[in-house]
């Protein structure tokens, strides 16, 4: 069976924009795949592993992240599974004042 590769576009908000001085990236992955896989290469092409997961590899609770502009809590979290074309937000804490 031949796996087929899809093509995501990440956007950065906020502190990770500012961060890794990007507003957004492409992330080519294997057909299938979810947001988890996404966030993995994404840690591993920016060490960011230690603001997006916590010591038991669990997404923090601070950070939100939109499917296509819909919360993934409301979908299937992590797991949630991607298509071609897909838009990730990703936001990290905010303050409020």
């Amino acid at each position: 069976m031949t796996l087929y590769r899809i093509k995501v576009i990440v956007k950065f908000f906020l502190q990770f924009r500012d961060f890794l001085k990007k507003s957004k990236i492409e992330i080519e992955l294997e057909e299938g795949a979810d947001i988890f896989q996404v966030l993995e290469s994404i840690c591993n092409l920016y060490n960011l592993r230690e603001k997006i997961f916590n010591e038991k590899n669990e997404l923090r609770q601070w950070i939100k992240i939109l499917k296509n502009g819909r919360q993934i809590e409301f979908l299937n979290g992590i797991r949630t599974k991607l298509r071609h074309g897909d838009v990730i937000a990703l936001f990290p804490p905010t303050t409020g004042g």
